[in-house]
């Protein structure tokens, strides 16, 4: 199990020269959920998807160095990549070594330009035939009873694979994991047990996201389980904590990410009606180390269509704010993390802003920016990549949007955050921290800002640029003969276009930057 390992630290012994130094250990403020670095500073993650759904089980274009630096020079610092256990563990209790050697190197060469991984078992539906790909081995359903009722009963036919979900071939596959049948939830637990032992020393690992979308068993023996409550209580919650606990016996640091059935964090912990946690995965003692994964999808765009006035509000005015708030109030009571893995399936255009997709994934980000969350874009649409063209050139008009100036490291409590993408303005509020010797980040992309940029900030606030990196704006506390501030003290950074002679925001002009 610990081959990799192995071969990793003899490399480092032979050839010092090829070993970078680790990105900080992530852990997570147990009561005020903030991601924290080994300084205490507080960090906010951007990112986006990378699942190989389907042989090799690897996206190719985590192979390509550009793209990953293009990835970096995004400001992005996050990666969810896929951790398949069909190609982990493709014939049971074999498993792939080379397979995992190449996850492990992208893993290093994304920590080397700064980029965070979180690893993600991804299915979607489970297995062939419900789907087009194996999101677990099918040597463990094959070992599971056949269902009461042939596929795809109760339906007459699958016009999506989303709607293999309520078939009860489908459902009665998730209720045999459950369940446990024949150790199937033990192999799960073994299948990350094999994958934390190969990572547990890859810092750049922030952590392991267990089942994505977890469906709710059998609704057609319990319809109560259609409840998400009730499934998240049941089914899901101690599958999690099965896993979480066989992780734990080989790395105790890593942040583990949970996530509930898909409509149970809509209503918080409401009973039936919420995620049905009633403790992080593994207790109380793990808050610190985990991280309730959400998604959204406001599946209403009218792409290149005007957007019905209705749709927008039932997006932007009801659903999205209620799984926002929903999410704080369930972390409120379970403690820990959040991060919103997904969201997406738009194609923006920041030339075209009254654009239906434009809209929803703005609207997403600014609620992202409001409540200080960290999120990982899933960058697919209609089967093809949102970002790049079929050439592999980025669109400067569909990254705009996400390529965003945002806070990755603030030396304190952040309070508040907004980017206006039309304007490029940026501002932070936070409560600075006298004891973290280490600066406050900003990235600062130069895609919205061509003619450079113009910091502003509080009076007790200095400012310096990166010089090997523009994009990078690192803020600290001025070391005076004065009384420092005091941590209830919110100051603010304010950034700006150079060209843009309006200059309201609160401060003086703190640093002027040209590329």
């Amino acid at each position: 199990m610990a081959g990799i390992r192995f071969l990793l630290a003899a490399c480092c012994l032979l050839f010092p020269g090829v070993c970078v130094s680790a990105l900080s250990r992530i852990h997570v403020h147990p009561d005020k959920h903030w991601f924290m670095d080994d300084t205490g500073r507080v960090r906010i993650f951007h990112g986006v998807n990378m699942i190989g759904k389907g042989y090799p089980w690897y996206p190719a274009q985590m192979l390509n160095q550009s793209r990953l630096d293009e990835l970096q020079s995004w400001g992005f610092t996050a990666v969810r990549l896929g951790m398949m256990w069909a190609g982990t563990e493709p014939q049971e209790g074999r498993f792939n070594l080379t397979y995992i050697s190449i996850i492990h190197n992208i893993t290093i060469e994304l920590g080397k330009r700064g980029i965070y991984v979180i690893l993600d078992m991804h299915q979607d539906a489970l297995v062939k035939p419900f789907t087009f790909y194996d999101g677990v081995p099918q040597w463990l359903v094959e070992s599971f009873p056949p269902p009461e009722h042939p596929y795809p009963w109760p339906l007459e036919k699958i016009t999506s694979w989303s709607l293999a979900y309520v078939t009860q071939a489908c459902s009665h596959a998730f209720q045999c994991l459950y369940d446990n049948y024949k150790g199937a939830a033990e192999k799960m637990a073994g299948f990350w047990k094999f994958v934390a032992s190969e990572f547990s020393n890859q810092t750049s690992v922030l952590g392991y996201e267990l089942l994505n979308e977890p469906w709710v068993g059998d609704w057609t023996r319990d319809p109560e389980l259609l409840l998400p409550g009730h499934a998240g209580k049941m089914n899901v919650a101690p599958l999690h904590d099965r896993v979480s606990l066989a992780i734990r016996t080989v790395d105790d640091e890593a942040l583990i990410f949970y996530e509930p059935v898909t409509w149970g964090y809509m209503f918080s912990q409401d009973g039936d009606f919420g995620s049905g946690f009633e403790h992080v995965p593994g207790g109380k003692a793990f808050q610190n180390r985990s991280v309730f994964s959400y998604h959204y999808y406001c599946s209403l765009y009218h792409e290149g269509q005007p957007y019905p006035e209705y749709k927008r509000v039932a997006c932007d005015q009801i659903v999205g704010p209620k799984l926002f708030s929903a999410v704080q109030e369930d972390l409120a009571v379970l403690g820990g993390g959040s991060f919103l893995t997904e969201f997406g399936t738009c194609r923006t255009n920041t030339s075209q802003p009254d654009l239906p997709d434009t809209v929803e994934c703005g609207f997403v980000l600014k609620e992202a920016d409001s409540f200080l969350q960290s999120w990982t874009y899933w960058d697919t649409f209609k089967g093809n990549q949102v970002f790049w063209d079929i050439s592999g050139r980025a669109i400067p008009e569909r990254i705009g949007m996400f390529v965003r100036t945002y806070a990755r490291a603030v030396a304190g409590i952040p309070t508040t955050m907004t980017f206006d993408v039309d304007t490029g303005h940026f501002q932070l509020s936070f409560e600075p921290d006298p004891a973290i010797k280490v600066p406050t980040e900003v990235f600062v992309p130069r895609i919205h800002y061509k003619k450079g940029y113009t910091v502003m900030a509080s009076a007790e606030l200095e400012c310096e640029v990166d010089e090997s990196d523009r994009s990078l704006l690192y803020v600290t506390i001025k070391q005076t003969n004065d009384v420092k501030p005091i941590r209830t003290n919110t100051l603010f950074i304010t950034v700006v276009p150079s060209s843009d002679s309006m200059n309201k925001s609160p401060g003086s002009v703190c640093l002027k930057v040209n590329w």
